[in-house]
């Protein structure tokens, strides 16, 4: 029995515990609210594995997520339904077994017929109960999707933006690039307007018309 400075200690060390942190960690513990169902111990009988059931659950469960205890529910009939179908192929072939030693002497040349024979009552009502078995999982199996369809679809992440190779380079703020001129100045009128103090940009020094500056600059250059 813990003693009280034991308990206190665990106490403690509960308080420290900030659960998971990754996405797969959260995404098992997700499931921890949900896992009522399917029980190794009111499940197996005496021959079976409760390590193979609960592998077989963690297949289900990894398959299907279950995200409501509706789902759940119709996950849980899907692994018992797997599951008692396996066992019911077991009892098939323990059936044919048992007979082979209960039947003494069995003809050479036809043994399986004689058990059938005398064993078609029997096998009748397995396959019966096989048939029941599969119709009960292809049921949940299709409620399970209609419930899972119905869910609100996630939003799609929205892809980073990629600048576009054929997309055009902008001009910088305040650029206007020149326009050729049809009738350009002489060197000499070129020079004149260089030294025109009124006269400012780069449209005088490759001699364009200016689309800037003052009135004073645009009458010396239409002169």
């Amino acid at each position: 029995m813990a003693t009280l400075k034991q308990i206190e200690a665990n106490r403690l060390n509960a308080q420290k515990s900030t659960g998971p942190r990754s996405v797969e960690g959260k995404a098992v513990v997700r499931m921890n609210a949900l896992k009522a169902g399917i029980d190794a111990q009111s499940t197996i009988i005496r021959g079976e594995n409760p390590a193979d059931l609960e592998a077989l659950t963690n297949e289900y469960l990894q398959a299907h997520s279950p995200a409501t205890p509706q789902e759940r529910f119709y996950v849980d009939i899907l692994i018992h339904c797997d599951w008692q179908m396996r066992r019911l192929t077991r009892a098939d072939a323990q059936l044919w077994e048992y007979r082979f030693q209960d039947y003494s002497h069995l003809p050479e040349d036809c043994p399986l017929g004689k058990i059938y024979f005398y064993t078609d009552r029997v096998f009748a009502r397995l396959e019966r109960r096989m048939k029941d078995v599969e119709r009960s999982y292809k049921d949940a199996s299709q409620e399970l999707a209609r419930l899972q369809s119905a869910r609100a679809p996630e939003p799609d992440p929205a892809p980073p933006l990629q600048p576009s190779e054929t997309e055009p380079i902008s001009p910088g703020i305040g650029f206007v690039p020149p326009e050729p001129c049809d009738n350009p100045p002489t060197l000499s009128r070129q020079a004149e307007l260089a030294q025109d103090p009124l006269e400012t940009g780069s449209a005088a020094r490759i001699g364009c018309p200016p689309n800037v500056g003052s009135p004073q600059a645009r009458s010396v250059w239409e002169t």
